[in-house]
C-alpha cells in the first residue's frame, strides 16, 4: 500500500489527498506495479489502490475501467474476500459518478454478505454504503451503517483512524438528518 494517506472532507465524507504531486506519481508507480506484478494477489492489490486513487483525484472514467478490470481478474483468480473488496471499490466507483442505480444494486449484494468476511471487510462495506446513502441525501439510513461500522471498529478494536472515519462520517449523517427535519 501507498504511504499516502487521504483526509476526509468533513461535508462531503470523499477522501481528499494533500499532495496531488505524490497521488500522480504514485498512479504512475502503481501502473508499473501492476505490468510487472509477480502473482494475481500482487496485481489485486496494487490494481485496488490505483483505483481508490483514481477515484479520489477524480479521474473517474480511467476509475470505472480500473475497477470492472480488477473485478473481472477478482472472478478469475482471486478469493471470495478479493471479489468483494472489488465489487466494493466498484460500487464507490458508480456512487462517485452518481450513477445510483448501480451503486445502490453493488451495495445492497455487498452489505448482505460483507459479515462473512469478518470485522474489517464488513465495517469498510457498511461504511461504504453509507457514503452511498449520504451522498443521496438518505441520512437515517446513512446513519444505521455509519453506527454499525462504529460499533464493528470499537467492538474489535480496529485502528484508530478507521474509529475516527465511522465517528466523523456519523456526526455528518447527523447534523444533516437533523436539518432535514
Amino acid at each position: 500500500m501507498s504511504e499516502l494517506q487521504p483526509e476526509y472532507d468533513p461535508e462531503t465524507l470523499r477522501e481528499v489527498f494533500p499532495d496531488p504531486a505524490a497521488v500522480a506519481a504514485r498512479i504512475v508507480a502503481l501502473r508499473r506495479e501492476i505490468g510487472a506484478a509477480p502473482d494475481d494477489t500482487a496485481e489485486l492489490m496494487a490494481r485496488g489502490e490505483l483505483v481508490g486513487l483514481l477515484r479520489a483525484g477524480g479521474q473517474l472514467e480511467d476509475a470505472l475501467a480500473q475497477a470492472k478490470v480488477a473485478v473481472d481478474r477478482a472472478e478469475l483468480a482471486g478469493s471470495p474476500a478479493q471479489q468483494h473488496t472489488a465489487r466494493l471499490r466498484l460500487a464507490q466507483v458508480y456512487q462517485w459518478r452518481g450513477e445510483f442505480v448501480e451503486a445502490d444494486l453493488l451495495f445492497i449484494e455487498l452489505k448482505a454478505a460483507s459479515g462473512k468476511f469478518g470485522p474489517v471487510i464488513d465495517a469498510f462495506t457498511k461504511e461504504g454504503a453509507g457514503r452511498n446513502d449520504y451522498d443521496q441525501g438518505r441520512y437515517a439510513d446513512a446513519e444505521s451503517c455509519f453506527i454499525h461500522a462504529l460499533v464493528l471498529r470499537q467492538t474489535f478494536e480496529l485502528p484508530d483512524d478507521q474509529i475516527a472515519s465511522a465517528e466523523s462520517a456519523l456526526a455528518a449523517a447527523r447534523r444533516h438528518k437533523k436539518e432535514a427535519e
